[in-house]
């Protein structure tokens, strides 16, 4: 039987436990709990060491973020992959890391390098889970925005409109109910309400930003398309306090501009 470890996982291991394999891989670097692949341009491509109560049982996570997305939604499409390592005390932990991290690199994250690579796994992913790409996944505003920095604004209208359409009249019905309920009760019953209320309103907001998006690609405006990302792009790179590392480049959308 393990003992039970005093502390969570520290940095200082995540450091002595990565060194090896980001000697191995230029591409790579680190900051504190988190591999990144650079450059860091639209896509932010992870492997984060999770504060796991047993110091000897990492749980590195590999992820990305979109920098694209719409600020008021999530940069990420729910998708993360827990990579299993095993326990530090292990004889054969640093080869079995070094597996596991590589594995993620070469099929999951490095293919996501560009605006292209995402669309394409965007659309498998979206196959996996048995919906079509107009059809929609629970990614909708990373659906809609990948095609805009493609380019395809029709499509990225098309996306954008029909998550509206689907989501928002429900969201806001029960915005109202909340409201309602905040202004009766108790204290506590209007205070649960108004929390509620506030949660509903953050499900609106990537609506609202969708829609300036929609406004522009309506017209055509590829210029203010591709300004309007890089101004979502920015503001998602301080939210994840990465402009250090960020390069703010060209989207595809603008090539012929």
């Amino acid at each position: 039987m393990r003992t039970p470890p005093e502390a969570m996982t520290t940095i200082a291991e995540v450091k002595r436990w990565t060194r090896p394999i980001l000697a191995e891989h230029p591409d790579l670097a680190l900051k504190p709990r988190l591999l990144y692949l650079r450059p860091v341009h639209h896509i932010y491509r992870t492997i984060m060491f999770m504060g796991s109560s047993d110091r000897t049982h990492p749980k590195p996570r590999s992820n990305y973020h979109l920098l694209i997305a719409p600020p008021g939604a999530y940069s990420s499409n729910n998708w993360d992959c827990e990579l299993i390592a095993g326990w530090s005390t292990d004889a054969d932990f640093p080869d079995r890391l070094a597996r596991v991290i590589r594995e993620s690199l070469d099929h999951e994250l490095r293919p996501l390098e560009t605006i292209e690579g995402l669309y394409t796994f965007i659309g498998k992913d979206a196959a996996d889970w048995g919906y079509l790409l107009e059809r929609l996944s629970h990614g909708a505003p990373l659906h809609a925005v990948t095609p805009a920095a493609l380019g395809r604004l029709s499509e990225a209208c098309d996306v954008a409109q029909t998550y509206i359409d689907n989501n928002e009249g429900p969201l806001l019905q029960r915005l109202a109910r909340q409201e309602e309920e905040a202004t009766r009760g108790r204290r506590h019953q209007r205070e649960d309400a108004l929390s509620w209320a506030k949660l509903t309103r953050r499900f609106l907001r990537p609506m609202e930003e969708l829609r300036q998006l929609i406004a522009v690609a309506k017209l055509n405006d590829r210029q203010a398309v591709a300004a309007l990302l890089h101004q979502w792009e920015a503001q998602n790179a301080r939210r994840h306090d990465i402009e250090d590392v960020w390069e703010p480049t060209p989207f595809p959308l603008e090539r012929d501009l």
